[in-house]
């Protein structure tokens, strides 16, 4: 600032009436006020602290399987087998290790494709745990039952893409389908015929596939939206060549892209695969908490005191202003907490590399995989063991295990289940009609929680049907994205003078309170 402006800024202060202090209308003085508001804060970081961090436990598979031919290693360069280069491997673990951008800018790469943000595990969280204190159990080994188990359900799902939900009980394929689950050994999920491919939370198996919350409209603002979306066609499956396999290992771009429908209500697996390939972290929660907030008082939870307040409503503090903000502050904080399993802890192998595995090294598989009715169909249909991927790029670039999309759901839906009421019931309950473009009367009664869990579980298995993740990715991923999801509404909680006292029902079933 020149002399002559600052001359004029010192005149105009002068000139200024005279300043009196405002007095304030406060329960405290603003230096108790100061004073609590940091105690606050550090009886807070206390109380996370004293909360010790889990023990996180591995399944060996990175140490027991020869050539790191059991771990996440796509956009490393891979021999012609498709097994990765050594070098570049323990370059990614020593990148991991140091935990700085430049170790990670020197890993070696394949192709163009970029690993996906794995800096992001060393992000200090500033509410809840920290991201490195939560738990998770190993993943399942890959010669396991269980992963075997799980790989026939991802083929087999693969294969059972364009059914539409609604014609499950009736379907050939789908019956053939729970009979072969029915039969393997360590398999978690349905194998009942109308309910094959569901979640395991209660809701999941109640009424149509797809949650409410997919299917209602959402109030946005001044504008009601529809939730008809662009789906996928029909019939398009990639990476089923070795060739293309290969290039995508090695973070080469695809030579192929995914032709789209007309937009409509989802009724198939492709469908659900088609939505969370291109939703934004957490759509399908803020949606779900708009159309809750479009319901009403009536099924906020009965621990918000503004439910039945005569002079206050409901805004900044336990209305929609705030419900918003934590669901995203939930999901971002899960993410978090996943990243530092995937890429710390975890590093699991994606299904279509477990795929890899079946036409160049099927002595790692279990039995039950290679011997299974999903597998040969493929084999017959496309001529190679490879999985079909929905998606041109197939998985994203960083490790399975836990899932993205799972974390991001088990969080934001533990949010939304304590600030609404889960015994409440959905009005006027819709299914997809005889085309993707219509709605119809569900005649059943839905929950509120029940569809929270089931959205919980359609957004996680959505992508299993995309091929990209096995079903205990989406399962434990849940459950650790519900743990943060605790925490940082405990910390919410402690935040009001009045402590409100929220209550939600966990997953496994258990009734808590905030």
């Amino acid at each position: 600032m020149n002399k002559k402006l600052l001359n004029h800024a010192i005149a105009v202060l002068f000139a200024m009436p005279t300043i009196t202090m405002a007095v304030e209308l406060d329960p405290l003085t603003a230096t108790e006020r100061h004073q609590q508001a940091y105690e606050y804060r550090e009886n807070q970081a206390y109380r996370n602290k004293d909360q010790l961090p889990f023990a996180h436990l591995v399944n060996n598979d990175e140490t027991a399987v020869a050539l790191f031919q059991g771990q996440f290693h796509k956009s490393l360069p891979h021999d012609g087998n498709g097994v990765v280069d050594q070098a570049a491997y323990n370059a990614l673990l020593n990148a991991i290790q140091s935990g700085t951008f430049e170790a990670f800018e020197a890993v070696p790469a394949g192709g163009v494709a970029k690993l996906a943000n794995p800096l992001a595990a060393q992000v200090y969280d500033l509410e809840g745990r920290d991201s490195h204190d939560y738990g998770i159990k190993p993943a399942p080994s890959l010669g396991s039952a269980e992963t075997a188990a799980e790989m026939v359900e991802v083929y087999l799902k693969a294969l059972s893409r364009d059914i539409p939900f609604a014609n499950f009980g009736a379907s050939p394929r789908i019956q053939k389908a729970a009979l072969e689950l029915a039969g393997l050994v360590d398999f978690k999920g349905p194998v009942n015929q109308a309910d094959l491919f569901r979640g395991i939370f209660a809701g999941d198996q109640e009424g149509p596939y797809v949650s409410q919350f997919l299917y209602k409209d959402i109030p946005l603002g001044p504008k009601t939206i529809d939730q008809k979306y662009t789906g996928y066609l029909a019939g398009q499956n990639f990476m089923t060549s070795f060739p293309s396999w290969l290039a995508i290992q090695n973070g080469q771009n695809p030579t192929e892209s995914v032709a789209t429908t007309k937009a409509g209500y989802i009724t198939t697996g492709r469908d659900l695969s088609a939505y969370v390939h291109r939703d934004f972290t957490y759509q399908a929660f803020q949606n779900a908490a708009l159309i809750l907030l479009g319901m009403g008082p009536n099924v906020w939870d009965d621990g918000n005191s503004y439910k039945t307040a005569a002079r206050q409503g409901a805004f900044v503090d336990r209305g929609a202003a705030e419900i918003l903000d934590m669901v995203a502050r939930a999901g971002n904080a899960s993410l978090r907490a996943a990243w530092f399993q995937k890429w710390n802890v975890h590093r699991r192998l994606r299904p279509e590399a477990y795929g890899g595995l079946a036409q160049t090294n099927p002595g790692l598989l279990h039995p039950q995989f290679l011997t299974s009715y999903a597998l040969k169909r493929v084999q017959t249909l496309y001529g190679s063991p490879l999985l079909p991927m929905a998606y041109p790029e197939g998985s994203p670039n960083h490790p399975a295990y836990p899932a993205g999309h799972a974390s991001i759901s088990g969080a934001c839906v533990t949010v939304l289940k304590a600030f609404f009421k889960e015994d409440a019931t959905i009005a006027s309950p819709v299914e997809p009609g005889l085309t993707r473009t219509t709605l119809q009367v569900y005649g059943g009664t839905l929950t509120v929680g029940g569809e929270l869990n089931k959205l919980a579980s359609n957004i996680s298995l959505g992508r299993d049907w995309a091929g990209v993740h096995y079903r205990s990715d989406g399962s434990d991923g849940i459950l650790l994205g519900e743990q943060v999801g605790i925490a940082i509404l405990k910390d919410w909680r402690d935040a009001h003078p009045s402590a409100p006292k929220l209550t939600l029902v966990k997953f496994d079933g258990e009734e808590i309170r905030i």
